[in-house]
């Protein structure tokens, strides 16, 4: 059966497709991909803030809502393979999605159906119309059954490919407008000179006389010797052009609007990502927090969950359920009074309170 024919495109005409002439121009000149974006600094922020923040959770195996402590998957998310621990395999595999739309882990499994080991593969992986994965192995081609591969994806979809599209295409002009600023403003350090403007001259130069007098101007002028005053012979004269001083260019404003934007698509305040907040208090910042895990981090974590059922045999209702209480933690005085309401409520014993502080 044609899965994929379910999720065909439209008549529409697809705005992810790969970029042209037209889209880099859309991008402030620049060419933005997986790799550029990342040279932008709140875009990288976000990124590394979020894969982190998933990465670091602790993951519990769980049955009808008890968890089994020791369990073998449990063991299995803290050492996936030889080659790689559990905080590395997660936070490179949430970097992929949100970078790249897409990550895949293979699943390698023992003779009993669990997951053995977990493997983090390149993106480059087809949903075939018969809905196996499709993948190239040291040149041989490999089938792999959906059960068998952890797929996560953004919340951003390509209906024609099943496939998530990646935060570096959705905020493609954002980060080309940085990424364009950027390089504006190393280029003014490293050429400008001041004063900046254009030499008048009465009389008539050949090309040859006029790099000359360019050139001359430049060297007394620019790196040390910017901002010195300058002395203008009989004949010539210095018209000053606009935007001469850098403060007229009012790059801190672009660069804080741009974060501020970037920030809004992954759901983060802008302090986070380093934005300078006028109005950040001790107790708003702590409902931030609050905030940041149920809008930017929960939909991620219940994909999570949901693809890691894949780790057990089908016929089970065995799953994992990561860990975000330390992500809603407060301040000590508030943490031991909430433990406090709660033990001589009944609700949680002492050994359970102490587990939760990690003073067993």
């Amino acid at each position: 059966m044609d899965l994929l024919k379910l999720f065909r495109k439209r008549s529409f005409d697809n705005p992810w497709k790969e970029q042209s002439s037209r889209y880099r121009l859309e991008n402030a000149g620049q060419d933005v991909n997986c790799e550029t974006a990342l040279l932008c600094p709140p875009y990288s922020s976000s990124i590394n803030l979020i894969s982190t923040s998933i990465a670091k959770l602790s993951k519990h195996v769980l049955i009808d809502g008890k968890r089994l402590e020791g369990h073998n998957i449990e063991k299995l998310l803290k050492n996936p393979n030889p080659f790689m621990d559990g905080y590395t395999l997660i936070q490179q595999a949430e970097k992929k999605r949100l970078n790249e739309g897409n990550a895949y882990i293979l699943i390698d499994r023992d003779n009993q159906g669990y997951a053995k080991n977990l493997w983090l593969i390149n993106s480059d992986v087809r949903l075939e119309r018969d809905g196996f994965y499709k993948m190239n192995i040291n040149g041989s081609q490999r089938v792999i059954h959906p059960n068998d591969i952890i797929h996560i994806k953004t919340n951003q979809m390509d209906l024609e490919n099943f496939k998530g599209i990646g935060y570096s295409t959705i905020l493609r002009r954002q980060i080309g407008l940085w990424l364009a600023a950027q390089s504006y403003q190393a280029t003014y350090f490293a050429n400008g000179s001041k004063p900046n403007g254009i030499i008048n001259l009465n009389t008539e130069l050949n090309e040859e006389m006029r790099n000359k007098v360019r050139d001359a101007w430049e060297e007394n002028h620019k790196g040390e010797n910017k901002n010195k005053v300058a002395i203008m012979p009989k004949g010539m004269e210095f018209k000053e052009t606009s935007l001469s001083n850098f403060n007229d260019l009012q790059m801190k404003d672009t660069f804080n609007e741009l974060t501020k934007q970037i920030a809004s698509v992954f759901n983060l305040s802008p302090y986070m990502i380093g934005h300078d907040g006028t109005s950040n208090t001790y107790s708003n910042i702590e409902s931030q927090n609050i905030q940041y895990l149920q809008q930017a981090l929960m939909p991620l974590i219940i994909s999570w969950e949901q693809q890691l059922t894949k780790l057990f045999p089908s016929n089970n209702n065995i799953y994992v359920k990561f860990n975000y209480e330390s992500l809603l933690r407060a301040d000590s005085l508030s943490r031991a009074n909430r433990l406090k309401i709660l033990v001589d409520s009944e609700i949680m014993s002492k050994d359970e309170a102490r587990a939760m502080e990690g003073l067993n």
